[in-house]
């Protein structure tokens, strides 16, 4: 992905938001705030806006090792989600349509983001996921991809926040039960903390690996930039007969490839909904599909 302006704002903020939510030293926030400037000032030189975030992240890694500025909060986040869980179940179970049911549950983890500055609750998880089941969406996608699964061997499923994981497994259950997937399906964490993403540590709270087989991305950054992530990952992503990629960031590295993906997301700022031509704005929710595959 080109470097977008607009994004280079978010990359400060970001960084800046987790220095001071890990030290309360105006020394060493003063300090990663000066470096991180200077780095993101180097915008022209780099190639794409992967690289550049990474090199802006590792900056408040290296000045304040071994800090996970939303560790707590992706607890509690998975804490919220899982005691919803049995109740959304049920909801699928008397659903007219479980596919699409599950599918929407699935896309609404992805419409809360911490980044984003929600104040999370039960209430506010519950109106997400009734706010998911009334946007409309492409109903020759849903089932596109409903075929897609059913045709496939192996599924690989890039996930994207902590919390959503939850929901994650939710869909994975369904696709397991419904459709005989069981075996065939691999999730994908992140490699390491960075931002509000789920990592291994998310994937063993919710239980992940009692629906399917849990790997990882190989690098600590919010998007499956296949140059950077591990040879295992990028094998597993090779022998998919289908990807389904969770989020911004996943569509973001992933967009231009020549694979069966489906991205499930919601459009969060205008650079991605001028990535997809503007035929969809800000806050709606979608599937959309390999273009090249398409």
């Amino acid at each position: 992905m080109k470097i977008y302006l607009d994004c280079i704002p978010c990359h400060i903020r970001s960084a800046i938001n987790s220095a001071i939510i890990l030290t309360d030293d105006d020394k060493v926030i003063n300090n990663t705030i000066r470096q991180v400037l200077l780095k993101a000032s180097e915008f022209g030189s780099y190639k794409n806006l992967f690289e550049l975030y990474y090199d802006i992240q590792t900056i408040v890694k290296n000045n304040i090792p071994d800090g996970d500025p939303y560790l707590e909060f992706k607890r509690k986040f998975n804490e919220i989600c899982l005691s919803i869980s049995d109740m959304l179940k049920n909801e699928i179970n008397e659903s007219n349509d479980w596919f699409e049911k599950s599918l929407r549950i699935c896309l609404a983890g992805n419409s809360l983001d911490v980044m984003q500055g929600k104040k999370f609750s039960r209430e506010v998880l519950l109106q997400a996921i009734k706010s998911a089941e009334l946007q409309p969406i492409d109903k020759t996608l849903i089932n596109d991809l409903k075929n897609e699964i059913i045709k496939a061997n192996k599924i690989l499923v890039i996930g994207d926040n902590a919390g959503e994981i939850v929901f994650d497994k939710i869909f994975i259950e369904q696709l397991n039960e419904k459709l005989n997937k069981k075996g065939k399906i691999i999730y994908s964490v992140r490699g390491g903390a960075t931002l509000n993403d789920s990592t291994l540590s998310d994937a063993e709270m919710v239980s992940m690996s009692d629906v399917a087989k849990v790997i990882t991305t190989g690098i600590d950054m919010p998007a499956a930039h296949l140059p950077l992530c591990s040879e295992e990952f990028n094998q597993c992503y090779s022998e998919a007969d289908v990807i389904i990629s969770k989020g911004q960031g996943n569509l973001e590295a992933l967009l231009e490839q020549n694979k069966n993906i489906f991205f499930l997301l919601k459009i969060k700022c205008n650079v991605i909904a001028k990535i997809l031509a503007n035929k969809h704005k800000v806050d709606d929710i979608l599937i959309y599909r390999n273009k090249k595959i398409r």
